[in-house]
């Protein structure tokens, strides 16, 4: 938060933030955050302050804060450390890592320092896996950690010394005339003018003034161009589905939610081309009748969000937002809004149901959001990737855009490679690109030399491939072939030394702490598997484990409202079948 909104009243911002939202209750998360950093955690008192200036009942507040990790109801310290230990940290000494802030502080996750300066805790995913292991210190992000470089920061914090973000270091690999990476390495390409001297906001101007919104919309059908967030429906054909002639307010929500641990392009679109998104945003919100749109970034990515903010900002200077955008007679409006920690809001509708002020508990569909969405109005949800690619589509043209790809999975994507590799990072790659020239190519190939045991294609909720099942490519119809899926884009890879069940049990901590725990098998399913795992693996397997653990999988498969509990339930299922021996060796008695 800048230091300018730090001396703003708080009833000047929770006033500035009800009108960003048709419904007050939206401003919810918002308000929360802005008293949090101002004075550490939240008390009843704020939470009742916060519900009288939103016009809205005590028990609302209370209700949505308590659903959200990262609003803290508890006193903390000064500075809260941020310790991820999930999949991509863990291969690498995530949890070393937690053991050395706990040596070097003097406290254990949770606790703060006697001089109330310090707190941490265990992240779950911090959404910069191809930089793990990784942490947060305070707003500043460290990554590539070592215990060298943990014990530093612990000495400085001691010492009250600022700390340096430390967030340039994925590694990035544009491809030539790609959609969506070509200012990833252009410096200041976060700002406009360096944005716009790269064509930025030359798709918004035409999409305006030169194009109706069934030419927007025939043209992104005929580019193919697939949901980029992990499904990967066809993008035209859900446009489509909203209403074109109705009474009703649109909106278009922008889910930057990127939670799914092994994946972290979307925090790279956001830092380093902001303007390419906007531009994008521009483009949709022409073609669907949107005249508000929101972008819902997850909390952990400070940097990002600051970045973010800056160039809407800019982009509203500019006359590309606000009243009569360039000079067309379209009114647009795009704000920023926080996640808060919650996996499960990546789902578009536990994203809406978050975006309304609410728990993130995704909602029964039909109705969908294309009918009944925010605020009960119709409603797009696209994830930022998505987005980003509509500019090079609009200036190039879809056959253009499809050259690159296979038929039915046309154009680019941005793979996120992390794990046990010599080079971790990004890069915007042809679909159908090779997943061994991904690792032993782009990647340099296994760390230390080490043999290839396997690899997770998708983000972690994706079922594994062996070491013999990598001569394959990267989209969305050959990997369903091989029994795995295209997810998210994030490839985590995995050597030799790796303990199956232990992998597995991390994945499956993430995943019961992520449970929103409305479905009664995800709640319950999620929590069980992991109990057993962590069980296993500290000595205590018992026979019948493997089975009541392959059961409770198929049970959790298809029987809940979101994805979560399929995501948590294959994982399960690919290691049981791909490594049983692995996992028998656990069983004791």
């Amino acid at each position: 938060m800048s230091d300018t909104t730090l001396q703003t009243p708080l009833s000047t911002i929770f006033a500035d933030l009800r009108t960003r939202y048709e419904r007050s209750s939206a401003a919810i998360v918002p308000a929360l955050f802005a008293v949090q950093d101002r004075k550490g955690w939240i008390t009843v008192e704020d939470e009742e302050e916060i519900a009288a200036a939103l016009d809205i009942d005590i028990t609302t507040v209370c209700e949505t804060a308590s659903f959200y990790p990262l609003l803290y109801l508890k006193p903390v310290g000064k500075t809260v450390i941020q310790v991820c230990h999930n999949i991509s940290c863990s291969l690498l000494g995530g949890e070393h890592m937690v053991k050395t802030l706990e040596r070097e502080l003097g406290i254990a996750e949770k606790e703060i320092t006697p001089d109330g300066n310090v707190s941490f805790r265990r992240a779950e995913c911090l959404g910069c896996c191809c930089d793990a292991p990784v942490m947060l210190v305070g707003e500043k992000l460290i990554g590539n950690l070592t215990e060298e470089k943990v014990i530093s920061i612990c000495q400085k914090l001691k010492a009250g010394e600022e700390i340096e973000n430390d967030t340039l270091l994925t590694e990035t690999d544009p491809l030539v005339d790609g959609a969506v990476s070509g200012n990833f390495l252009i410096k200041d390409s976060h700002h406009i003018k360096v944005a716009e001297e790269r064509g930025a906001y030359r798709a918004a101007k035409k999409a305006h003034l030169e194009m109706q919104p069934d030419d927007i919309l025939n043209q992104v059908k005929e580019s193919g161009l697939r949901g980029q967030g992990g499904a990967g429906f066809p993008t035209g054909m859900k446009w489509s589905f909203v209403p074109r002639d109705t009474p009703w307010v649109k909106y278009l929500c922008v889910n930057g939610d990127e939670s799914e641990p092994g994946t972290c392009k979307d925090r790279e679109l956001f830092r380093r081309d902001p303007h390419r998104l906007i531009d994008g945003i521009i483009v949709a919100c022409k073609a669907i009748g949107v005249h508000t749109a929101y972008i819902y970034i997850r909390r952990e990515f400070h940097e990002p969000a600051h970045v973010l903010d800056n160039a809407l900002k800019e982009a509203y200077d500019a006359g590309y937002l606000g009243k009569n955008i360039f000079g067309s007679g379209f009114d647009l409006d795009i704000y920023s809004h926080p996640g808060a920690g919650a996996y499960v809001c990546g789902e578009e509708t536990g994203l809406i149901e978050s975006l309304e002020g609410k728990k993130g508990w995704p909602r029964i569909k039909p109705p969908f959001p294309a009918l009944k969405g925010l605020f009960g109005r119709p409603t797009v949800v696209n994830n930022v990737e998505t987005l980003s690619n509509l500019p090079y589509i609009i200036n190039f043209g879809a056959n253009v855009y499809r050259k690159r790809g296979t038929e039915k999975s046309p154009g680019t994507k941005l793979f996120c490679i992390s794990g046990h590799v010599k080079r971790p990072g990004v890069w915007e790659l042809p679909m159908g690109y090779s997943l061994r020239e991904m690792i032993y190519g782009l990647a340099g190939g296994m760390l230390d030399g080490r043999a290839l045991k396997a690899v997770i294609p998708g983000g972690s909720s994706m079922p594994l491939l062996l070491a013999n099942e990598i001569d394959i490519g990267m989209d969305f119809e050959a990997l369903r072939g091989a029994g795995s899926m295209l997810g998210s884009g994030g490839v985590i890879v995995m050597d030799d030394s790796t303990s199956m069940p232990e992998a597995l049990e991390v994945i499956a901590r993430f995943y019961a702490h992520e449970s929103c725990g409305q479905c009664t098998p995800c709640r319950e399913g999620t929590a069980w598997i992991y109990n057993i795992l962590h069980r296993m693996n500290h000595g205590r397997g018992r026979k019948g484990d493997l089975d009541q653990l392959m059961s409770l999988a198929d049970n959790m498969d298809g029987t809940t409202i979101c994805p979560l509990a399929p995501g948590a339930a294959w994982p399960v299922q690919a290691m049981l079948k791909k490594f049983p021996e692995e996992f028998e060796k656990l069983i004791v008695y």
